[in-house]
């Protein structure tokens, strides 16, 4: 009889587990989805949006310098497209903006 209590008790520890972690879980979904909407609404540059390896640093070293590096290198193409552009529309401005050879109807 006392084999069975420990099974149950022993199941019942288990799925207590399994349902705390369903929960971690879905915080961890929900705070997340909250970072982004939060992004959205705020529109705030200074936001600093958090990644898996920001709460579990030890799991995930390796990662974690392979994405900066990566995020560091989109940003910066971003903003050399971005001056090129800015480049581009202020020369376009300076030489008239292709006004000087267009004639009216």
């Amino acid at each position: 009889m006392a084999e069975i209590q420990d099974s149950l008790e022993s199941f019942e520890r288990k799925e207590q587990k399994k349902i705390k972690q369903r929960l971690v879980e879905k915080h961890f979904l929900a705070q997340d989805i909250a970072q982004y909407v939060s992004l959205v609404v705020n529109g705030s540059k200074d936001t600093k949006l958090l990644e898996l390896w920001d709460y579990f640093p030890e799991l995930f070293e390796s990662q974690d310098t392979n994405f900066e590096k990566k995020k560091q290198e989109h940003d910066l193409a971003v903003y050399k497209a971005q001056m090129i552009d800015f480049a581009h529309r202020h020369n376009h401005a300076r030489t008239g903006g292709g006004k000087a050879g267009r004639h009216d109807a």
